[in-house]
């Protein structure tokens, strides 16, 4: 209790002291090895700060650095306000474009078949084909407007500079290879 009062020591209160150190003891408390010279403490210093590390290690760290490099660039870009009301507008909604794909392989698959058999019937899957493109275009452009209303609501401010390329690039994509992967469901306001 004395500590925060000293004028109220006691006698009790004082550390002991200890016994000091003989000459003998002092003696036998020898170091272990011999002082490193200076050229052997510098070189010993800078292999902690950059290690020498063996080939398979430097590839190791490189590959770690480039993943983290490619990380945060690709969260810098991906992360403006405008990218990501696009994104969650497109994920919420289902369109043709999200199908084209499907449709558009499917379509080729049965064009080289039915080639072979008939020229008539592979007239028709390249007009069918065509129209998936045109229903594709139609969809992009409502879609566009749609966005364009959104986006001067929410983000007045916000140029729309490269969201057409975006938009048309991430919608045409099937959902599960939408990269970053999709945050809303169908269907979901937002």
């Amino acid at each position: 209790m004395a500590l925060f009062r000293p004028y109220d020591r006691s006698e009790k209160a004082l550390p002991e002291s200890k016994p000091t150190e003989t000459a003998d003891q002092a003696k036998s408390a020898k170091k272990e090895a011999p002082t490193p010279s200076r050229r052997e403490a510098e070189a010993a210093r800078r292999e902690r700060l950059n290690p020498t590390l063996s080939a398979k290690e430097m590839r190791v760290k490189e590959r770690a650095a480039k993943n983290a490099m490619r990380d945060e660039q690709f969260a810098r870009t991906e992360g403006t306000p405008g990218k990501l009301l696009m994104r969650d507008f497109i994920d919420a909604r289902r369109s043709i474009a999200g199908y084209s794909m499907p449709i558009l392989m499917a379509t080729l698959a049965f064009s080289l078949l039915v080639s072979s058999f008939s020229t008539d019937a592979a007239v028709l899957v390249t007009w069918f084909t065509y129209g998936i493109f045109a229903l594709i275009a139609i969809d992009i452009f409502a879609m566009w407007t749609k966005y364009k209303k959104l986006h001067a609501e929410r983000l007045p401010n916000v140029p729309l500079k490269g969201l057409l390329p975006y938009m048309l690039n991430r919608a045409i994509n099937l959902r599960r290879l939408r990269m970053p992967a999709p945050r809303v469901k169908p269907g979901d306001e937002i």
